[in-house]
């Protein structure tokens, strides 16, 4: 099977003009790399990259959407170095705990890179004892000039020049690779807020690039909005799927509403890719695309990452002027799980759909025994996109387990079991209730948090909510809601307990209702649910009678 690299040579061949990136820079509008001047920069930045990651090594990048960045991979990619992309939001515990796990020598970063490990290296050896190799036109603001030289001052700091010609020496090809060979690892924070380490085998990897092209139906001719960061499954999937089918992919770091709509206009967007907060900023803002024009070339988009309130999906339509729309469900350890089409979303609203290509989707119960249509148990995921296993994870994983449905059209070896809960209707939708670990008891009742907040998100003036569980003395758990209001609308703990007595039982109505003026996020985009159960520390628990806004600690 070809590797993306050997696909992008064949597009710098056939379409050397082609452009395969457009980056929008303030001041500069976009700018353009074409496919032949990607390849150019991919095979000199391999050269130097061959001495300083030795054969097996995780190459590690902290970079922004560039370019350059992308080069890299490609980079590691034709050396046969399984790459690792690092979240530029990252802070020093995280950047440290990553190149903790890989064991790389180097690290790979550019200008953003460089601007996240200020005033970190002081405090962690480990970003001491990396060679950090630098790409692109570092230094170019003085923000970026004053972390490199705070790097250079604690630690070895070279510069990989894209434009030296000695460092364009012949890329010396790896070995095919076999199903044991590791093309990316992923990080997820996970449950604790450790990052771990998800490895993805190199075939994997081409079959999922593969199965979205098809699902997508993409071309030549698409053009990508890229908004979700490359450390992401679902940014880094999108970039591959461009790069292998010859389209173009727009680098655009901000997720203002304004933007994505500019971005649209003016390069032709066909699809776009985002997570559930985006799209409900985009609703909460009133924008809309105008697909009669000036966004005629909007094709579809996806809801990835996450669920949309239902009152939300029921707008989103018209807010994306009429362009398909793709829910997706998966996870960083098993990717592209199902995958709702356009044609189904009014009738199956509620649903994240049918198995992606290639994947198998169980439904069991406790004891491992399988589900009937529509009882809900834990979702098991085989097949397409289940990972290898978790980097340095010698005492295997829960998760990860042997496949207990093998046999007949099911061929996969390994299951993820999800930890989602979830049932499966008649025609074989699914459909999810939430975390099997997020299960409450509350006075003796089964609480899905998902499920309050859901309706939480159908009362008028709310813009977005989410419920965490805050334990008491006495073991039981105490539901507190957090909200943000709508722009221009007042809404107070005492209207939403009252809306929320004609939707729920007592049990599952929050006792305590916190309203914040924006959500903290992951990285990926996601409401930071684990963050906001560190917040409840500092809130009373009774706060019923009176309206509470709570500014969250940066």
């Amino acid at each position: 099977m070809d590797n993306l690299l050997d696909l992008v040579e064949r597009h710098a061949r056939s379409a050397p003009r082609k452009i395969a990136l457009s980056r929008w820079i303030s001041g500069d509008g976009f700018v353009e790399t074409s496919y032949a001047q990607l390849l150019r920069r991919a095979h000199r930045l391999a050269g130097r990259l061959a001495a300083l990651a030795p054969p097996q090594t995780i190459l590690p990048m902290l970079v922004g959407k560039s370019a350059e960045g992308i080069a890299c991979m490609l980079a590691a990619v034709g050396l046969g170095r399984p790459f690792c992309f690092i979240s530029t939001k990252y802070r020093a515990p995280q950047i440290a705990a990553v190149l903790d796990a890989t064991a790389s020598p180097v690290c790979i970063a550019d200008s953003a890179g460089l601007v996240a490990l200020r005033r970190a290296a002081k405090d962690h050896p480990r970003i001491v004892r990396t060679t950090w190799a630098v790409v692109g036109k570092a230094g170019s603001s003085a923000g970026d000039a004053q972390a490199t030289d705070e790097l250079r001052a604690a630690t070895n700091v070279i510069a990989l020049d894209d434009d030296d010609r000695r460092s364009s020496r012949q890329m010396v090809r790896p070995e095919a690779a076999t199903e044991t060979t590791a093309a990316a690892c992923l990080f997820t924070s996970g449950s604790t807020g450790q990052p771990k380490g998800v490895l993805v085998g190199a075939a994997d990897l081409m079959q999922r690039v593969a199965a979205e092209i098809a699902w997508f139906d993409l071309t030549t001719a698409d053009v990508l909005l890229s908004i979700l960061p490359f450390s992401f499954d679902v940014g880094l999937n999108q970039l591959m799927t461009a790069l292998a089918v010859g389209a173009e992919l727009v680098l655009l770091d901000s997720w203002l509403p304004a933007d994505i709509l500019r971005a649209t206009e003016r390069r032709k967007i066909t699809g776009i890719a985002a997570v559930p907060s985006i799209w409900q900023d985009m609703i909460n803002s009133g924008a809309h695309f105008e697909t009669s024009a000036p966004h005629a070339s909007l094709r579809y988009v996806t809801i990835s990452g996450g669920s949309l309130p239902r009152s939300s999906l029921q707008r989103l339509p018209d807010v994306v002027g009429g362009a398909g729309i793709f829910k997706t469900y998966g996870q960083t350890e098993a990717f592209r799980a199902t995958s709702l089409r356009p044609e189904d979303y009014a009738r199956k609203l509620d649903s994240v759909g049918q198995p992606f290509p290639g994947v198998h989707i169980y439904v069991v119960r406790e004891d491992g025994s399988r589900c009937p249509v529509d009882e809900v148990g834990e979702v098991v995921h085989t097949g397409l996109g289940v990972m290898m296993g978790y980097l340095g994870d010698s005492n295997g994983n829960a998760k990860l387990r042997a496949n207990p449905f093998l046999g007949g059209d099911d061929r996969s070896p390994l299951a993820i079991f999800t930890g989602d809960m979830g049932c499966v209707d008649g025609e074989g939708y699914l459909y999810l209730k939430g975390r099997r670990d997020s299960m409450l008891k509350v006075l003796g009742n089964r609480v899905y948090p998902q499920e309050v907040t859901n309706q939480i998100m159908t009362i008028p003036g709310v813009a977005e909510a989410a419920v965490v569980a805050k334990p008491q003395a006495d073991g039981q758990m105490r539901l507190v809601a957090f909200l943000t209001a709508s722009r221009g609308v007042e809404l107070s703990a005492a209207t939403v307990r009252k809306t929320l007595t004609t939707k729920l039982p007592a049990f599952m109505i929050p006792k305590d209702f916190v309203f914040v003026s924006q959500m903290p996020r992951t990285t990926s985009g996601k409401v930071d649910e684990r963050r906001l159960a560190e917040e409840l520390a500092a809130v009373p628990d009774a706060m019923a009678t009176r309206p509470h806004t709570l500014e969250l600690k940066t």
